[in-house]
C-alpha cells in the first residue's frame, strides 16, 4: 500500500435517499464515533482563535453539534442539500466546492474542516484546493483514513456490522488515504504553515496546520 489509489465508492453514486445509502451514511456516523473524529476536531477548533469556519464536505452536517457552544460559526459546502439540524444561524452552501470557495470574502480569517472527505480527491485536484486554502484559511483541520495494511485487517472486524456499500467503501477509503508528509505534500502549502501530524491506533490519519505569524 505504498502508493494511494484512488477509485470510486458506491455510496458517492447512489441518490441522497436511498435505503443504502441511508444505512451506510448511519454507519460511518458509528466509525466517526468509533475513530473519535469529531472528539478530536472539536477539541481542535475549541484551542484555536478562529472562530468562522468552513466545513468541506459537510454531508449529514454532523459539526452542528457544535452550535451550543457558542461563539462559533460554520458554513458548510457539499452536493448533498442542507440538513434539517444545520442551525439556522450558520450557512450552507449546497454545490461544488471549487466554485463555494474560489470567491472572495475571507480576508485570510477562516479556518477549513474536513473529516473523511479529502480522500476522495487525486493528486491534481488536491493541489487545485491547497491554492485556495493557502489564499483564504489561517487553520487547517484534517481527520481522514490511514493508509496501512494493519487498518485493511481492523476494518474486516465491522463487516458483520455494516451493510455492503460501507464494507465496500471503507477498504477502497483506506486506499486512498494518507500517511504523514502526503497530503501537506499534495495540498503544496507554502511555507507559512505550521503542520503538525498523527496516526490514530483506529486508522484515523490526522492533520492539524496554522499559519505562522509573521
Amino acid at each position: 500500500m505504498k502508493e494511494r489509489l484512488v477509485i470510486p465508492e458506491i455510496l458517492d453514486s447512489l441518490p441522497h435517499e436511498n435505503p443504502e445509502a441511508r444505512r451506510s451514511r448511519r454507519d460511518l456516523r458509528r466509525v466517526n464515533w468509533l475513530m473519535g473524529n469529531y472528539r478530536w476536531v472539536r477539541d481542535r477548533i475549541l484551542g484555536s482563535a478562529v472562530d468562522e469556519w468552513f466545513e468541506i464536505g459537510s454531508g449529514e452536517g454532523r459539526l452542528s453539534f457544535l452550535s451550543g457552544l457558542g461563539g462559533m460559526n460554520f458554513t458548510g459546502v457539499d452536493f448533498a442539500p442542507r440538513p434539517d439540524e444545520w442551525p439556522e444561524s450558520w450557512s450552507w452552501i449546497q454545490g461544488d466546492l471549487f466554485e463555494a470557495l474560489s470567491g472572495e470574502g475571507s480576508e485570510m480569517r477562516s479556518g477549513c474542516v474536513a473529516v473523511l472527505f479529502l480522500h476522495h480527491f487525486k493528486t491534481p485536484e488536491l493541489r487545485k484546493l491547497g491554492e485556495i486554502m493557502n489564499r483564504r484559511f489561517v487553520n487547517l483541520v484534517f481527520a481522514e483514513p490511514a493508509r496501512y495494511r494493519l487498518f485493511r485487517l481492523l476494518a474486516y472486524a465491522l463487516f458483520p456490522f455494516v451493510n455492503r456499500v460501507t464494507r465496500h467503501d471503507m477498504q477502497v477509503s483506506i486506499g486512498a488515504g494518507f500517511r504523514p508528509g502526503e497530503l501537506t505534500m499534495a495540498l503544496c502549502l507554502d511555507g507559512d504553515w505550521m503542520v503538525e501530524e498523527s496516526v490514530h491506533w483506529l486508522g484515523g490519519y490526522r492533520l492539524e496546520a496554522w499559519r505562522v505569524e509573521t
